[in-house]
């Protein structure tokens, strides 16, 4: 099977991650991504911190951001300068 466009990531958290609206612990939860789930990346920033990494990735195919944390990531993730608010719905 050949590898998604980069970049891309890989859900490395045994239990998953939380699919957010925007990049913190504090925003709704509008999805889940289960463990070794392959996810394109489109951009990040540095936001809230969880445990000691405060990167978060902004999803290529889908409106949502995760925490870097439960990423494995490959490839460049470009360095967004503005958090980008996800679209709405539908």
């Amino acid at each position: 099977m050949p590898s998604p466009q980069q970049p891309f990531g890989t859900v490395i958290s045994s239990i998953g991650v939380n699919l957010r609206k925007y990049p913190s612990t504090d925003s709704a939860i509008i999805g889940t991504l289960g463990h070794g789930a392959v996810i394109g990346l489109k951009s990040k920033v540095h936001a809230q911190d969880i445990e000691g990494n405060s990167i978060w990735y902004l999803l290529r195919d889908q409106p949502g951001w995760v925490a870097a944390r439960h990423v494995d990531n490959t490839g460049q993730v470009p360095l967004s300068k503005d958090v980008e608010p996800a679209p709405p719905a539908g």
